[in-house]
């Protein structure tokens, strides 16, 4: 603290971690990981009413290849994989935040001015095999800007309506604009695209400049019943504009050349209502609906005709109760939902370009279900949770995805269920030092990778253990992750190109035991 008036505080972190996955043609592992990170923060309070923060954080990581592998010899020989060349992945982030806000006798004005700037590059060998077939060389480069203004009621000081009826309200303006290029490369191998193409031919797929300007503007109003009822409305209006420069060519030019220049915008109002009643301090019922808008926009790369794709929008449903029982120490929450998509957009593969994705509006689909969470304390220092939740998640009838009907199926990566249960325990050592240990299981239902369902990673659990001390500057901890050693794949995707079974995925970590430590100041 300086003068009282102005505090400062800046933290490191360096993760570094051996590969998983071992390379048999070198017996050199393929994805190791390695990143140091720092964020910086100040704050200055001049008055009892104004207050600026400064938060500045970077990111530099440079880790190893993808750890992908044909699906059904991942799961015949976790953790191996034969290539030829050797990977990379450097990713460089940047990002400053600006916040101020000045808080009067009845109205709070906030705003919030934020820069991120990333690069990515990154290497590796497209056949996933020892043969030298096809190497990928990506480059991506963003830089976003975001401007937000935010007036809202002072929060001790709601706009009485009457002497049972009391109003909160907020409106802003939200403005960014993102710019964005990428720039791919694929290298094929002589005679691999055609037996009469016997030359090394590049693939440029592709090389892209994307811009997005956009505009929200925003207000919501809470009214409060003899403190017993809220019922909050709102709405946000939405445009924004995009333009794309694309390019697809190869060298030598045995392909003809593609390129689109084109922009679009899109509109949208989304409004929200919620009602909230307390039957008691500590018991609540709520429910809320609202309607969802995500922007159309266009593809870097992808089949011709697929280059532009359609907004999307989804109408939300939720209801629910919030109680706490035993003077707080224990809570039991229980909620049910249902979600219902127009226009879904959807990552689907690339028939023509190995390993290349675009977005496409496949129809339309729906996903509901229940969650339910519960935790105690039921002695000082010891604590117990568990949740659990159930999806049904289903594209409607008549969706298509690639010219495929997929009406009926689960939508990828979405587990039918996932529970969790576990036990914390944390004490005090001496004053400013307090030591913890905690235990905990997670399940995951079993869920398909893709949106044909023509194959899914069965149900499965992993169980972590952590123990550690606190400090006022200094803290360690020693854990370990998946403790039984679960093997599983939670990633995988189409490609046909060149694995056997159809597709390739990513083993999930195994057994990790580490230690960590860290300064803090």
């Amino acid at each position: 603290m300086v003068a009282d008036r102005l505090s400062a505080g800046v933290s490191f972190a360096q993760v570094s971690r051996e590969g998983l996955t071992v390379n048999d043609v070198t017996g050199s592992d393929l994805d190791h990981r390695s990143a140091f990170s720092g964020k910086g923060q100040l704050l200055w309070t001049p008055t009892d009413t104004w207050e600026a923060r400064v938060i500045v954080t970077g990111e530099r990581a440079r880790d190893g290849d993808y750890a992908l592998n044909d699906l059904a010899a991942a799961r015949q020989q976790p953790f191996h994989a034969s290539r030829d060349f050797e990977g990379r992945t450097d990713r460089d982030i940047f990002a400053t935040t600006v916040q101020a806000r000045r808080t009067g006798s009845r109205i709070v004005v906030s705003t919030t001015t934020g820069v991120v700037r990333w690069t990515t590059e990154d290497a590796t060998d497209l056949d996933y095999s020892s043969r030298p077939l096809v190497t990928r060389d990506n480059r991506e480069r963003d830089l976003q800007l975001t401007q937000e203004v935010r007036f809202a009621s002072a929060e001790q000081r709601p706009v009485a309506l009457s002497d049972r009826a009391l109003l909160k309200w907020q409106a802003g303006i939200f403005l960014f604009t993102q710019d964005y290029d990428q720039d791919a490369v694929n290298a094929f191998a002589p005679f691999l695209l055609s037996p009469s193409v016997g030359l090394a031919v590049r693939q440029i797929s592709p090389r892209a400049q994307l811009e997005d300007r956009g505009l929200g503007v925003f207000g919501q109003g809470t009214l409060t019943v003899n403190r017993r009822l809220d019922v909050t409305a709102g709405a946000r209006f939405d445009y924004e504009k995009k333009r794309a420069a694309l390019e697809t060519f190869s060298e030598p030019p045995i392909v003809l050349p593609a390129s689109v220049a084109a922009d679009k915008g899109f509109s949208n109002v989304s409004p929200q209502v919620s009602v909230t009643y307390r039957l008691r301090p500590d018991q609540m019922l709520y429910g809320t609906v609202g309607r969802g808008f995500k922007a159309g926009g266009f593809n870097p790369a992808s089949p011709a005709g697929s280059e532009a794709y359609d907004e999307e929008q989804a109408w939300h449903v939720e209801a629910g109760v919030k109680t706490t029982w035993a003077n707080g120490r224990l809570t039991a929450n229980a909620a049910a939902f249902f979600i219902d998509w127009n226009n879904l957009q959807l990552n689907v593969p690339d028939p023509l370009v190995p390993a290349q994705f675009y977005i496409a509006n496949v129809g339309g689909a729906a996903s509901r279900g229940v969650e339910l969470e519960l935790s105690a304390r039921p002695a000082p220092g010891v604590d117990l949770f568990t949740s659990i939740g159930y999806t049904h998640a289903r594209f409607a009838a008549g969706s298509r995805s690639a010219g495929v009907d997929v009406g009926g199926n689960e939508l990828p990566n979405t587990p039918d269920y996932t529970a969790s249960a576990g036990l914390q325990y944390s004490g005090r050592l001496s004053p400013g030092v307090t030591f913890y240990g905690r235990a905990e299981v997670v399940l995951y239902g079993s869920f398909h990778y893709d949106d044909t369902n023509a194959q899914s990673q069965e149900s499965y659990s992993l169980a972590n253990f952590h123990a550690g001390v606190r400090g006022k500057y200094l803290l360690a901890e020693a854990w370990v992750r998946n403790a039984f050693d679960t093997r599983y794949i939670p990633v995988a995707f189409q490609y046909e190109s060149f694995a056997p079974s159809g597709f390739v995925g990513e083993m999930g970590a195994p057994r990790a035991l580490g230690l960590s430590a860290g300064v803090r100041f």
